[in-house]
């Protein structure tokens, strides 16, 4: 729900208001569990600037500032005094900064009209009446940080943690398993838990997108792998405790967790009404506390090996094509090559975090993958772009005989022969760049050494016709320097490379094979579509000119 109000999302105004009505509230954001205890809602959490500084005012010793004026004011009216001390310290970072010359920190001193507004936000939040529970405060925060870590693409949505992906009762009853288990006894937890190379990657090899079903999703979230999880509830581990009571309070827990995930989602997600509206949460409470006995699944204690066959080896292909579908939609579009090198990049990082988290899984058939060759991208479909100009290709190479030493300036230096996508072309281009420039003026010479090229690799023949039209255009017509062309050539390799190792990439996912196969050759496409994207600015370097000896020789 947003509060249009305040400019800001409802959880996190109702963060803010429980922490300054109830300094207890606290306590429910810190892990205690850790050996150094510490907050697991941060500043950076909130998606609002305002109640960053305020959170941030508040941890760095607001919340004391509140309780010493209001013993110093006790007749006072307190959500007054508590504005006021919120204000005061959410002041003094820009305070500081303005004494050693910040203009900026003293711009916004100086705009009574914000510091008025959020003043009188505070103190409507320091009401009484403002509409949320402080004991809910630790769910609330919990919709705060999720919404910062995954945003969701569906308006006034805070997060979403699934895709889409085929699901049936047969899958939904393995992932309640898996889920079962741990709730059964929280210590099987562990069975899940490796050392990621990334210091930011959960501890944790099985994720909330493993899961098909959205609702198990956020389930196995706010059981073991979010914040504030429910296996690190006192509960949880309290040998005084049955497993059913144990299991009972980490029910309750997470049952919370889901209605307050669909209170915050309720305006934008007509699902989250219906279930508001069916009271669904609590059908899926009584779901879990049935998984949570022992005799739900065959043996609880193979929760682990469920969890690889039955969730995170079916959702691979599925975590794979949606990266080839974002190299579609993103790294096709007209933007900077460095741009579609970063998104390729980040790509290649997430086959290896998910590579990493299989392989630490006791996964039944690991090391029995055979080697299989990549995928090739089959032809682009009628009504896409071919990423091709033949035309462009042919005026580029008729500008470098007519001047060679354009090879090494500009976005020229920059070609390679891939960026040709006819034979003879490619072979041209090479033939100019393997022979002194005078000789690769010579259009005879030319097309020898590109022939020659050509049989050397075992191509098939070249086209006497093309390669002959293109050293009669040398002649006999005037062309713009190469630059620009070569620039275009280049780019169009680049999305040619992206759109085929999508296209790929794709095709691959679709057909059964072994994960780590998949993740491997997935892999492949998108380093070599990634290597084109750098390749301009890998050779943005002038380098010297090849052929100055040669140059000397033949005059």
């Amino acid at each position: 729900m947003n509060n249009d109000q305040y400019a800001a999302p409802q959880h996190e105004l109702n963060v803010i208001s429980s922490l300054i009505r109830d300094r207890s509230t606290v306590d429910q954001l810190v892990d205690w569990n850790r050996p150094d205890p510490q907050y697991w809602l941060t500043p950076n959490h909130f998606q609002t600037a305002w109640l960053q500084d305020a959170y941030h005012a508040l941890l760095s010793g607001g919340l004391g500032d509140i309780e010493q004026r209001l013993q110093v004011y006790p007749n006072a009216d307190p959500a007054t005094v508590t504005a006021d001390a919120v204000m005061a310290r959410m002041r003094m970072p820009y305070q500081e900064r303005a004494a050693v010359g910040d203009a900026s920190a003293q711009a916004a001193l100086d705009n009574s009209a914000y510091w008025a507004g959020v003043h009188n936000a505070v103190l409507q939040m320091a009401q009484p009446t403002w509409p949320a529970n402080v004991q809910h405060a630790r769910h609330d925060a919990y919709v705060t940080v999720r919404a910062a870590q995954h945003p969701s693409t569906v308006t006034d949505v805070p997060f979403e943690l699934s895709r889409a992906r085929g699901n049936d009762n047969d899958t939904l009853i393995k992932e309640l398993a898996v889920i079962g288990a741990v709730l059964n006894d929280p210590a099987r937890a562990q069975q899940f838990r490796y050392a990621p190379s990334s210091p930011d990657a959960s501890p944790y090899w099985l994720q909330p997108q493993d899961f098909a079903d959205p609702s198990t999703a956020e389930i196995w979230d706010a059981l073991v792998t979010g914040p504030d999880p429910a296996i690190a509830l006192p509960a949880a581990t309290d040998p005084t405790l049955t497993p059913q009571q144990r299991a009972a309070a980490m029910i309750q827990h997470i049952t919370l967790r889901l209605d307050y995930n669909d209170y915050h989602r309720s305006t934008g997600d007509q699902g989250a009404k219906d279930r508001r509206a069916t009271n669904a949460n609590q059908a899926i409470a009584a779901y879990l506390a049935r998984a949570s006995a022992p005799d739900f699944s065959p043996n609880p204690d193979n929760a682990a090996q469920y969890a690889v066959s039955f969730v995170l080896e079916p959702s691979i292909p599925a975590a794979v094509e949606d990266l080839a579908g974002r190299v579609r939609d993103y790294g096709l579009a007209d933007t900077s090559l460095g741009k579609v090198a970063l998104n390729l990049s980040t790509n290649e990082h997430a086959l290896d975090q998910l590579a990493e988290r299989l392989d630490a899984a006791p996964r039944t058939l690991a090391g029995y993958a055979q080697p299989q060759a990549p995928a090739s991208a089959p032809e682009p479909s009628e009504g896409q772009p071919s990423y091709t100009s033949r035309p462009t290709e042919r005026r580029v190479l008729i500008s470098l005989m007519q001047d060679p030493s354009q090879l090494y300036n500009g976005p020229t230096r920059s070609l390679a022969a891939q960026d040709f996508t006819q034979p003879e072309h490619a072979y041209l281009f090479k033939a100019i760049q393997s022979l002194p420039p005078d000789a690769a003026q010579d259009p005879w010479l030319l097309a020898n050494q590109a022939n020659q090229l050509a049989r050397y690799d075992g191509a098939p023949a070249l086209d006497f016709q093309e390669l002959n039209q293109i050293g009669y255009a040398a002649r006999t017509l005037k062309v713009p320097p190469a630059d620009q062309a070569a620039g275009h050539l280049v780019t169009m390799t680049v999305r040619r490379t992206a759109r085929d190792a999508s296209t790929a990439v794709q095709s691959a996912a679709r057909q059964t094979q072994d994960p780590r196969a998949l993740i491997d050759q997935s892999r492949q496409q998108f380093q070599q579509a990634t290597h084109e994207a750098l390749r301009y600015h890998e050779q943005s370097v002038p380098e010297p000119t090849h052929y100055n000896t040669h140059q000397a020789n033949v005059a």
